[in-house]
């Protein structure tokens, strides 16, 4: 049962009126005149105890309590829509436009789609590779995997909080004997983004010294990975992203691991975790891509 005391029907007008700006075309769209859209909207200022709108000459405009209550009922609606939407063809199907980090996406996200699209064949995938804000802000995605401290504005759903670990060639770590458990990383190459702090991180946290070593930049995580696989030194990486090649002895990984502050979020419009689409995507990132296992 709707708990609001406010004349539902108002409010919906309200809607279409706070679209449109323009109380002739909300008129149009329920077959009313344009002085009862006005006095509907009235009535529900009345009923609520504030200006929604301001009126000028030949144009209105949302107050600040109007775009308030226009941003709720809009998410609400969009909601009960995509609920019945859901509700008429539970199996889902369309497109799904999914956002995360180039390297997120190489590495892992791509790797693993088959998968999902095996068994969800009637679902099309397009993969966007662009800044979080960007691409919700221009409505071209409908869910992303961030990786963050924490996130706000949007739905919201953290997946699993990431550990980062030193990797090299084999060959380098028997030239320089790093699996001897020293403690102090000397005289050797490592190899640092520039747009990351994580070796700086790691030291702290896992209690290691680093003296007398080269530095061999890179800003970007690709050239990150080509230059450990190169053997030029010892490079950090996200555990996500570089297990499936220490796994296959491409690389190794000397020292331990060490957990980061940051989370992968599993990243929304609100309102869009209410679609069976993103119910089924969420349990598969959590079950499949991630699977809470190493």
């Amino acid at each position: 049962m709707l708990r609001t005391s406010a004349n539902h029907n108002n409010i919906y007008l309200f809607l279409a009126t706070a679209e449109t700006l323009s109380f002739t075309e909300a008129g149009q769209k329920f077959g009313i005149t344009q002085g009862a859209v006005s006095y509907r909207i009235k009535q529900l200022e009345d009923e609520i105890g504030c200006k929604l709108f301001i009126r000028q000459v030949r144009r209105i405009a949302l107050t600040p309590e109007g775009k308030q209550l226009y941003d709720a009922v809009s998410q609400s609606y969009e909601v009960i829509d995509n609920v019945i939407s859901d509700l008429k063809d539970p199996t889902p199907s369309g497109e799904l436009r999914i956002g995360a980090s180039p390297s997120f996406s190489s590495r892992v996200l791509i790797p693993a789609l088959p998968r999902f699209l095996e068994q969800y064949p009637q679902m099309n995938i397009r993969v966007v590779t662009s800044s979080i804000s960007q691409t919700f802000n221009d409505e071209s995605m409908d869910v992303a995997i961030v990786y963050a401290d924490r996130i706000s504005e949007f739905h919201t759903e953290p997946v699993i909080r990431e550990s980062i670990v030193p990797i090299c060639s084999p060959a380098y770590a028997r030239k320089h004997n790093l699996f001897s458990g020293n403690k102090t990383l000397s005289g050797l190459t490592l190899i640092d983004n520039v747009n990351s702090s994580n070796w700086l991180q790691w030291l702290n946290d896992g209690e290691y010294i680093a003296t007398h070593n080269n530095r061999f930049l890179v800003d970007d995580f690709h050239s990150t990975l080509s230059a450990a696989t190169s053997g030029i030194g010892l490079a950090i990486g996200r555990w996500s992203l570089v297990k499936d090649l220490i796994h296959s002895g491409e690389l190794v990984a000397p020292y331990q691991a060490v957990l980061t502050n940051k989370h992968y979020w599993l990243v929304s419009v609100k309102g869009m975790e209410h679609r069976a689409s993103y119910k089924l995507f969420s349990s598969w990132v959590n079950n499949d891509v991630f699977g809470k296992k190493t």
